[in-house]
């Protein structure tokens, strides 16, 4: 779970700033964040573009995922407000390139993020270029047995080819993904949702490819 750094100000809005926070628990040996920790008193579950205040813990310090810092799990979350999507625009990123390395579209080589020219970073919200195509089908998984639902977001920016895996659990239901999956590949394209953004993101060094790879996510498609 990752957000930006925002300001309150003294008219009761607030200024959403550039600098990325990913949320890291304490008490899980890999950091991940337990549902139960996202749970605002009088809100629910905390959802993408709530405005919410969380007590932060130290740094993680991980030169391979600078944005990643400490919660203290201890302390319940507050939702203080809802940023409005129509401005989405006003709180993108816009780097000159995202991840690439010459090898897979997928994928970076451990070692990329540190280092990267200016300031190394594994989330990006960027609006989404002309040319994105989301694919999604059924294939068989070995290891659970049984048919997945396969779902990619491909790009060009900057002039090079990228392939995220898509987690955007809303976006799979808002479009009945799962219920139209077969096993021939099907398109939701740019001319289908013009003006949409991507939360994007890089993942830790995890097995079975430890030390090996950080794999591309898209982890939010908003359709303002």
């Amino acid at each position: 779970m990752a957000g930006k750094f925002v300001i309150p100000r003294g008219d009761g809005k607030f200024d959403v700033g550039q600098q990325w926070i990913r949320l890291n628990c304490p008490n899980d040996s890999d950091g991940a964040v337990p549902y139960t920790d996202t749970i605002c008193p009088n809100h629910g579950s905390v959802r993408p573009l709530d405005i919410v205040k969380i007590i932060l813990g130290s740094k993680c310090n991980d030169e391979d995922h600078p944005e990643d810092w400490n919660y203290d799990p201890s302390q319940r979350w507050e939702f203080v407000a809802r940023f409005d999507p129509k401005n989405l625009s006003g709180i993108a990123d816009t780097p000159d390139s995202i991840w690439y390395d010459g090898a897979q579209i997928n994928s970076v080589a451990a070692g990329y993020v540190r280092h990267m020219q200016g300031s190394p970073a594994t989330l990006y919200l960027i609006k989404a270029p002309d040319n994105w195509i989301f694919t999604y089908w059924n294939e068989w998984n070995t290891f659970k047995g049984k048919d997945t639902t396969q779902r990619k977001l491909t790009f060009s920016y900057a002039n090079r080819t990228h392939e995220f895996s898509v987690t955007d659990t809303a976006f799979t239901a808002r479009h009945k993904i799962f219920d139209k999956a077969t096993s021939q590949s099907q398109t939701i394209t740019a001319r289908d949702l013009p003006n949409a953004f991507f939360c994007l993101s890089l993942t830790k060094l995890t097995p079975p490819d430890f030390n090996r790879y950080h794999y591309k996510i898209c982890a939010t498609i908003f359709e303002p």
